[in-house]
């Protein structure tokens, strides 16, 4: 029989860690939840996501497992102000020089800003009957020398001398910054091997009043330059409070300003005309807020020989991705539901097999940014065998998908962290896309009616 779970700790209560934490009150009798920041119901920046004041975004496959966990929170969403509907035929994607082909593709998703989304989560984790939260600092997990397996969390709450939370299971959460590897490193298991692509990514965002019919009557849109040259990205997302989010970025140190006018310059340089229109004639809401990302960065875990019993590492703490991707809530949820799958077998060799499933599941997304990433030359990473031949595929698939609603869907099932890429090369696929020459001009940002009767 699998031995039972009394408690677990996780320390950090970022999206991973709500979500382990969900998770794990289907198998612990007792959960706490360790976080420095003070946590409330209400949606409002926190410094422990520095980042949350940007653009986020929740692909398909962590709006299916986050709905699956906390049945209704869309709704919630929605009825707040998060706007809700088709991430292909309600969203513009402006990608490889061209419009990604506006239809009804099925996909669902929605739109809010992080504050939003992780203040829903947290109402259903705080309201967990068996949870408790812990304001405090995380120190490092304590290990039984004799067993090799950690049995709890050294914490510091505030004016308070250090203490131990006991307990079965010790989640890390903590994010990039987790100091893991060192504690790893000091109590004789060895350190990680890291994986990195410094990519050195400067965001600025600003807030701006939404107005019924703004950006081709849609609910954002992401406009990205095409490498290896063109390394500056706009999104802009219609969030709650009818607000636009309007998020630039820049890939290798070419970051926009922090001041209006230069910020509004970056705008008037991307790509399309699309996003400088919408901030030029919008009404400014906020300042403009900055965020820097130096490199994606994972830590091999599934790699070492020797790992404690009693311990594991989940979210950012394991893989950050360049943000301008949007997969980190999604991987994060993804995380969540695998952890699920391995608890259910019991503690012993937990490490083993959640690591061998989120390996995989962190595989794609990692593929993906950092194959993105890498077609600048200005980024130092290892290029993969064959990665040019890839990357003149993808290409292609880029310009089908600007006027093939099936190549179009399927693009999306892979970045939605539905499909494998390996789905871009299925031979129906292949074919489309090898067999049509790509279609001409920019495409349009307005849906396609004939699109969208085809792929019903």
């Amino acid at each position: 029989m699998p031995r039972p779970l009394s408690s677990a700790v996780v320390l950090g209560a970022s999206m991973s860690g709500l979500l382990a934490a969900r998770v794990l009150s289907r198998h612990a009798r007792r959960v706490t939840l360790v976080e420095r920041d003070r946590l409330c119901g209400e949606a409002a920046a926190r410094k422990g996501v520095p980042q949350g004041g940007h653009a986020h975004g929740l692909l398909a496959n962590g709006y299916r497992i986050i709905e699956g966990y906390f049945p209704g929170t869309m709704d919630e969403l929605e009825a707040l102000g998060a706007t809700r509907g088709d991430m292909v035929g309600d969203f513009l994607w402006f990608q490889y020089g061209r419009w990604k082909l506006r239809h009804r593709s099925g996909l669902r998703g929605i739109i809010m800003s992080r504050p939003c989304l992780e203040a829903a989560v947290r109402r259903r984790v705080l309201a967990l009957p068996n949870l408790d939260v812990v304001a405090a600092d995380g120190l490092a997990p304590v290990l039984d020398e004799a067993r090799r397996e950690v049995v709890g969390l050294r914490i510091r709450r505030p004016g308070a001398a250090p203490e131990m939370l006991g307990a079965d299971l010790v989640v890390d959460a903590s994010g990039r910054g987790s100091q893991t590897p060192a504690w790893l490193e000091a109590n004789g298991f060895g350190r990680p091997d890291e994986d990195a692509v410094r990519v050195d990514v400067g965001y600025a965002t600003r807030l701006f009043a939404r107005r019924r019919g703004d950006l081709y009557d849609s609910f954002g849109a992401i406009v990205a330059g095409a490498p290896p040259t063109d390394k500056r990205y706009g999104c802009a997302m219609a969030i709650e409070g009818d607000r636009w989010m309007v998020t630039l970025s820049g890939i290798a140190g070419d970051h926009p300003p922090a001041n209006v006018t230069g910020w509004t310059d970056f705008a008037r340089s991307l790509a399309v005309p699309a996003l400088h229109d919408l901030v030029a004639g919008a009404e400014p809401l906020s300042g403009i807020e900055t965020y820097r990302f130096p490199a994606n960065r994972r830590r091999r875990y599934d790699r070492m020989r020797r790992f404690p019993g009693g311990f594991l590492v989940v979210g950012d703490a394991v893989c950050s991705f360049n943000p301008i991707y949007g997969q980190g809530m999604t991987v994060a949820a993804s995380e969540a539901e695998v952890l699920d799958a391995a608890l259910a077998q019991g503690l012993g060799g937990l490490h083993e097999r959640f690591s061998a499933s989120a390996r995989r599941i962190v595989d794609i997304p990692w593929a993906i940014a950092t194959g993105e990433d890498l077609r600048y030359p200005e980024v130092a990473g290892r290029r993969p065998p064959g990665a040019g031949l890839m990357g003149r595929y993808l290409e292609r698939v880029h310009a089908r998908a600007a006027a093939d609603p099936m190549v179009c869907r399927r693009f999306f099932d892979v970045v939605n962290l539905l499909a494998p890429p390996a789905a871009l090369l299925a031979p129906a696929i292949a074919w489309r896309v090898l067999a049509h020459r790509a279609p001409a001009g920019l495409g349009s940002p307005q849906p396609d009616a004939a699109a969208t009767s085809a792929a019903a």
